[in-house]
């Protein structure tokens, strides 16, 4: 009997088999990896925006002495809201969205617009709802929508939240 050296052609098919099916499931789990990191990416530019705005307007809300009403837009989308300040170099304090790429604006004082939210989310829906009573200064609803800007049109990349916060300008 002779020593046989070497693979017959169905040990090669065999080990080809195999490897493919190994690097199929490599493939698969790294495509699902990437496609994880980007949303948990895009959730996390809007969420952290969200809190950057919130923080904001609630900051200001509590150094403000009223609302001007007459300056402010309730009810609509986009909305404003205007607020009499303490402050007089801050007075007065004015929120609002751009009116070309939907970004979260403040004005303070004479000073221009300052931009809040970043350029990778996009600020929707922002109504501000006036909750006042006849006993209270100052009691106002917020709600908006911050969508992940999605330039390479992946649906991996899209991300959309709405939030809602009230502010209550403080009893002094």
């Amino acid at each position: 009997m002779r020593n046989q050296r070497g693979s017959t052609f169905i040990e090669l098919l065999l080990y080809i088999g195999i490897v493919g099916v190994i690097m199929v499931t490599a493939a698969s789990f790294l495509m699902n990896l990437l496609t994880s990191r980007a949303k948990v990416t895009a959730s996390s530019e809007v969420l952290s925006n969200a809190r950057l705005i919130q923080d904001r307007l609630h900051d200001a809300a509590r150094h403000a002495q009223g609302i001007n009403t007459g300056s402010s837009t309730f009810g609509s989308d986009p909305g404003a809201l205007s607020f009499n300040m303490v402050s007089a170099g801050v007075d007065p304090t004015v929120f609002s969205l751009t009116t070309n790429d939907g970004q979260f604006q403040v004005s303070e004082g004479s000073g221009g617009n300052v931009t809040v939210s970043a350029t990778d989310v996009q600020v929707t829906n922002l109504v501000f709802t006036n909750l006042t009573s006849t006993q209270d200064t100052g009691i106002i609803q917020v709600q908006f929508t911050l969508t992940a800007v999605n330039a390479s049109g992946s649906s991996q990349f899209d991300y959309e939240e709405s939030f809602q916060t009230t502010l209550r300008i403080p009893l002094d």
